[in-house]
């Protein structure tokens, strides 16, 4: 499991509400952007990774499991809409991106 990814679903996990998962459609949104832009960058979007750090991340189990689907979906090719855009995914993936190069620096 690479950095940028445990980097990308811990920052997801302090913008969203946890308890209610993707419901909401800015949260849904911003998860869809995230994994879209991850696997732009070349990240492999595995179930079991996405759900092991959402749950660590403190995310309920059923939620967990529900992004980890949608990760999963959109790493192996699968469309999605993105009903509410919020431009962040492209943007949050690039700072932590030049995070790791200041940290490996």
């Amino acid at each position: 499991m690479s950095g940028l990814l445990r980097e990308a679903i811990n920052t997801l996990s302090k913008v969203v509400n946890i308890s209610t998962g993707l419901a909401h459609p800015f949260d849904e949104a911003r998860a869809k952007e995230l994994f879209k832009a991850l696997k732009a960058e070349g990240e492999h979007l595995v179930y079991d990774e996405i759900k092991k750090l959402a749950i660590e991340n403190g995310w309920p189990d059923r939620h967990a499991h529900a992004l980890a689907e949608l990760g999963q979906r959109i790493g192996s090719g699968g469309r999605v809409v993105i009903k509410s855009p919020r431009d962040w995914g492209e943007s949050t993936v690039k700072r932590l991106k030049e995070k790791f190069v200041k940290v490996d620096a």
